[in-house]
């Protein structure tokens, strides 16, 4: 899995710049978790890596279900689900109050990382007639949707999907994007500066 290790280098690019520029974002340390079968690849060796990666707009924690076997087994399953009951890998950060609010999903089934408007769920779950939710699929994998997504330059589309244009042309008096992941991004080299 050549990604993971682009994945984790990444990681510690952002640790240092972060150390050195003090963005505000919170970069989660590693810790070896066990294999759990039947999960998707990939999971398990990203959430190693960190417990929690947080900037203004979003929040990408470990999954509680994934700290041991136990506790995937112990998972809750969700029978009425429209989306199959994912597991919620991280969530945009809404409000004033900066509350976790619509999540960021990974689809057990194919492993896929996806995002579904929180109105369109709802409606899907009230109206059981209801075939197909609109998704808007960012990644086949959760590595790929972590090195390209989260720490790569496809982060301004992540944006713009789940929070809307605004986040990602907002500036401060200096130029500087508001969004502090954005800024770290930037400094690190992980995003183009015409971003």
């Amino acid at each position: 899995m050549g990604g993971l290790a682009e994945v984790e280098a990444k990681l510690e690019l952002v640790r240092r710049v972060e150390a050195e520029h003090r963005f505000g974002v919170v970069i989660g340390e590693p810790r070896e978790l066990e294999p759990i079968p039947g999960i998707p690849e990939g999971v398990i060796e990203v959430f190693s890596l960190f417990d929690r990666l947080r900037g203004d707009g979003f929040v990408f924690r470990r999954p509680a279900e994934i700290e041991s076997p136990e506790a995937w087994e112990a998972r809750d399953v969700n029978p009425h689900c429209p989306l199959g009951s994912p597991l919620v890998i991280g969530s945009e950060l809404g409000g004033p109050d900066k509350v976790e609010a619509a999540p960021v999903n990974l689809d057990l089934d194919d492993g896929s990382v996806y995002y579904c408007d929180p109105d369109e769920y709802v409606f899907a779950y009230k109206n059981v007639e209801v075939e197909e939710v609109e998704i808007e699929e960012f990644a086949p994998g959760i590595v790929t949707f972590f090195d390209e997504f989260v720490l790569g330059e496809r982060y301004p589309r992540l944006v713009e999907v789940v929070l809307g244009s605004a986040p990602v042309t907002r500036r401060d008096r200096k130029g500087r994007p508001r969004d502090a992941w954005m800024r770290l991004l930037l400094q690190s080299g992980l995003v183009p500066a015409s971003e």
